[in-house]
């Protein structure tokens, strides 16, 4: 495997992280000889061989890269320690080893890590081998996953330093939509039915028959009109094919009830109308 995340990180130009989660040590045990080793004690030599072995896999796979290699040994459960070095580092990819047979599908480790990590998750097989790797490059035809979505979320300047409790919370009640070049998704005057997030693609804003704004991906749609319940102010169109995440009126309407979460969307709205007001006057002269 730590061959395979050379060459992957290789291909993308980033470092390694080698981390190894070693199960907690609750009791008092006896070695061999029958002296009584404590818990912290055991822990401390779990922690010592861990490392080593990660000094001996870096040693052998990992030697002559530019890249700066890091070793962390850990303990407690494998995804409750992944998902806070994800947090804490924000990799470009986690790889791990699949268990396809392990027992009790709904509890399985696989399942658990696509579903909890903010990152891509590469599961690999016993040769090395991507597990589910797309057949062609149409990537982007595969419905997002829950951790796509918590991912989405977390690299949105509005949901900055939100823990991931919230995030998992605000993606639960997101759908996934696609809609096509030159669909209209709110007028100007009428009510509106959704919130946007963009994943992919371009939307154009556009106020009295002007676009004024271009929404790329992480760009907020919809957000004035869902917040204070009235006619939308402007527009929104899309430019080339869009896939967003998209909140109805009930869905935003649970999200709304978190303050804080309010509290970040009226802020994003006050600062974006804010700039069309200056713009407007400015060119109004």
């Amino acid at each position: 495997m730590v061959r395979a995340a050379r060459e992957y990180a290789d291909a993308n130009d980033c470092s390694i992280t080698l981390l190894r989660v070693v199960p907690e040590v609750k009791r008092a045990f006896r070695n061999e000889r029958g002296a009584l080793i404590l818990p912290w004690q055991g822990m401390q030599v779990m922690k010592a061989a861990a490392r080593s072995d990660l000094e001996q896999l870096r040693d052998q796979f990992l030697g002559g890269r530019s890249f700066p290699t890091k070793m962390l040994v850990r303990f407690g459960d494998v995804i409750d320690e992944l998902a806070a070095a994800c947090y804490a580092a924000h990799p470009h990819a986690v790889m791990a080893r699949s268990r396809p047979r392990a027992f009790l599908p709904r509890r399985s480790r696989d399942r658990r890590l696509l579903s909890r990590l903010a990152a891509p998750v590469l599961l690999l097989n016993a040769s090395d081998g991507l597990v589910g790797e797309p057949a062609s490059d149409n990537a982007t035809a595969m419905p997002l996953s829950f951790s796509d979505k918590v991912k989405a979320l977390y690299h949105l300047p509005v949901f900055a330093g939100m823990s991931r409790k919230e995030l998992e919370m605000i993606a639960r009640n997101l759908d996934e939509a696609t809609i096509d070049a030159g669909t209209t998704v709110i007028h100007e005057g009428k009510s509106n039915q959704a919130f946007w997030i963009v994943v992919e693609g371009e939307l154009a804003l556009a106020w009295r028959g002007k676009v004024v704004e271009r929404i790329t991906r992480s760009g907020l749609v919809g957000v004035p009109s869902m917040l204070d319940g009235r006619p939308a102010w402007a527009t929104v169109t899309a430019v080339t094919p869009v896939r967003a995440l998209v909140a109805s009126k009930e869905q935003f309407r649970l999200l709304r009830a978190d303050d804080r979460i309010a509290l970040r969307l009226w802020a994003a709205t006050g600062a974006r109308l804010r700039h069309h007001i200056l713009e407007s006057m400015s060119e109004a002269g």
